[in-house]
């Protein structure tokens, strides 16, 4: 196998590796869009106090949501749609 080849197939397969991550990113923008998720509170609601939200190491680290499947950075200060107060 030559050089070149050789190169050409090491991009090919590190391009085929990403395909799911930008899958799994483009998904959730559509949901976030969807729910009209923002990085602010509305008014007194806000994703720390949603019984959806599952949150980070600390109280101000980004957490996830069960609305949003995979997606690691739900800011605790956020809010969408989708808000429900703990119970």
């Amino acid at each position: 196998m030559n050089p070149s080849r050789r190169n050409l197939l090491k991009m090919g397969g590190a391009a085929l590796a990403m395909i799911p991550v930008v899958a799994v990113a483009a998904k959730n923008d559509s949901i976030r869009t969807t729910m009209r998720y923002k990085g602010s509170p509305e008014g007194d609601k806000k994703c720390a106090d949603c019984g959806l939200f599952v949150a980070g190491a600390s109280a101000t680290d980004a957490g996830s949501c069960k609305v949003f499947p995979g997606d690691t950075e739900i800011s605790p200060n956020g809010y969408c749609m989708a808000w429900a107060q703990k119970g």
